[in-house]
Formats: C-alpha cells, structure tokens, sequence
C-alpha cells in the first residue's frame, strides 16, 4: 500500500489573525487539491486563542489584554483558552476520503507521536487518559484542563489539541507549552484570581527543571515521530492559500463581529 505524501511547512511567526487565516485557508483548499498538511508556526506577538464556542469579553478584561498588547483571537476549533508566543503551535490538515480516522483515532496518533518525540528528547511524557476525577477542572483553560490524549508531564499538561472536521478536510490545532510564559501574562488569561492561581499552579512546560530544547529541535523531533499513515515532506503554501489567508486576515480574523 503506498504511503500518502504531504506537506510539512516551518513557518515564520505572524499576527494571531493571519496564524488563524492561514489555517482556515488550508483547510479550505482540501476542496480544490487534498494535501495533508502539518505545519509548525509561532506568534509575533503575545496572543490568546480562545475556543469557537468561548465568550472571549466574558473570559478575559480585554482593556487590560490590550493595554498589555496581547492579541485576542477566536479559533474555528473548539476547546478553551491557549497562551501562545512561548510555546510551539502546530497545525494537521488532513483530507476527507473513505477509510479516514475517526477524531478519536487521530487525537491519539498525534499524542502518541509527540510522547514519543519528546521521549526522543529526553521529557518522559505520557497520554492522558480521563478517567480520572475531571469534576474539579471547570475552568475553560486548556492549560489546566486534560482531555484524552493530551500530552501530560509531572501530573500537568505539556501539549494539546482541539478539532474542526468539515466536508473537505479535518483541521487540528495545537500547542505545545515550550517555555513558562510570565506571570504578568498568565494573570489575564482569566478575570477570576482562583483560576489566575490554579493556572499559575497547574502550567508547566518542556524547559523546566534546566531544560533548554529550541523550537527547531522540537520540530525535527516532532517531525521525525510523526505516525498518522502520512509521509510530510518540506513544502509552501500555495500562493492561492496565501491570498485568501490574507483576505481572511483581514475581512474575519480581525473583526470584532468574529471575535466577540
């Protein structure tokens, strides 16, 4: 059976509006050309993505997050607030066709890869599983709040990811927690100062206890680990993808009629 060939994109960082633009971008192009798609980003500037299902005036001060000048942004995927700009995000667009993973089997092929890639490099991860007591965890952060096949370290969690499937391709967004972001940051991920010390408490990330892996060796390890039936290889975004991501930038992802 021949392996799937797909793109692998290392992308330099941008604005939250057009890391969110060019992911829906791709996600629309699945109609015109399938191309599995595992792309690897960061941010320009400190943001927060917040789920499509989340209030974001209601979770955060927004006065305050832009005095402090972290970009707001509302994802396409569901799932609660991410604090991006110390971490590495990433992106998996896989098209649709008949044999295709349910989400649940792919939520687990991306786990099971990262732990296997941040073993490589000496973090010993493992997958969350949840049958363990979650009624504590009501908060709407993903940082402290595991699903299945989150990426755990120490009791805490390292990675996440969050989904949106449509006719044309299934699109995963997600994050893995590279570096502690300050607490002046982690302070206004919440209004409510219990969560702002549970998320305090409760965060952790890969260069911790002495620590120092870089986002490139992260990528190579990550890229090398993995295992979803798909062989990624270096390539770009079309310039078709790169001008709609631009017009979404623009006319969606920046909006306050999107956002809020």
């Amino acid at each position: 059976m021949m392996q799937t060939i797909g793109r692998l994109l290392t992308m330099a960082a941008n604005p939250a509006a057009m890391n969110m633009a060019v992911d829906e971008a791709m996600l629309l192009s699945q109609k015109e050309q399938p191309n599995p798609t595992l792309r690897f980003y960061t941010w320009s500037s400190p943001a927060f993505s917040f789920g499509y299902f989340q209030d974001i005036a209601s979770e955060v001060d927004v006065e305050m997050c832009r005095a402090d000048r972290i970009e707001l942004v509302k994802r396409m995927t569901g799932g609660g607030t991410v604090v991006h700009g110390w971490d590495l995000t990433y992106t998996l667009i896989l098209p649709r066709h008949a044999g295709e993973k349910s989400i649940s089997e792919a939520y687990q092929c991306i786990g099971q890869s990262l732990v296997t890639a941040f073993k490589k490099l000496g973090i010993p991860a493992e997958c969350h599983a949840t049958s363990i007591d979650t009624s504590q965890t009501t908060q709407n952060i993903c940082l402290t709040n595991p699903a299945d096949y989150d990426v755990m370290y120490n009791g805490k969690k390292l990675a996440g990811v969050s989904v949106r499937r449509n006719r044309n391709g299934m699109l995963f967004q997600g994050y893995i927690s590279l570096d502690m972001p300050p607490a002046s940051i982690l302070e206004r991920v919440s209004r409510d100062p219990e969560v702002q010390q549970i998320l305090i408490e409760k965060s952790t990330a890969i260069n911790t206890e002495g620590r120092c892996i870089t986002k490139s060796a992260l990528i190579e390890a990550i890229s090398e680990t993995f295992n979803i039936g798909v062989a990624f290889q270096s390539g770009k975004l079309s310039s078709a993808e790169r001008v709609q991501a631009e017009t979404l930038a623009e006319t969606k992802y920046t909006t306050a009629t999107w956002n809020f």
